[in-house]
């Protein structure tokens, strides 16, 4: 586990609710510079809709948490086995320099955010829940 000082403490209450949530082997920070942090969860499955059986999220929780909406999110790229195309939520994009690897961007914008529900932790299961019934 890598650990890097959170600059707020909503940061660090966060980063402390999504290594409870996900394994703290399995969150990886990175300061993004700005007071914020940049959160990737590695191996996750996103079931049977999709040719990968797991993948990694990414966002950003930025210094303005939790005044600021967690969006947008991203995976590792994903192929549909149904073959058809991602829906308009989902766009193909490049994330964070990742070498060699594409991402997919997922916009779900909490319209009606709601900070004491809206937490990085609850974005980030709802958007795999999403994701896996896509």
């Amino acid at each position: 586990m890598t650990t890097h000082p959170a600059t707020t403490a909503p940061i660090a209450t966060a980063l402390t609710e999504l290594r409870a949530h996900f394994g703290a082997d399995a969150v990886t920070i990175t300061p993004d510079g700005s007071g914020g942090v940049y959160v990737v969860i590695s191996d996750l499955p996103v079931g049977p809709a999709y040719t990968q059986a797991r993948t990694w999220l990414g966002f950003q929780i930025s210094a303005a948490h939790p005044d600021a909406d967690i969006y947008p999110h991203y995976t590792g790229a994903l192929t549909r086995t149904d073959g058809q195309p991602h829906g308009q939520a989902i766009q193909h994009v490049t994330w964070q320099g990742r070498p060699g690897e594409q991402a997919l961007q997922i916009s779900r914008r909490s319209n009606h955010r709601d900070p004491a529900v809206d937490t990085p932790i609850n974005k980030a299961v709802r958007i795999l829940a999403w994701l896996t019934t896509q």
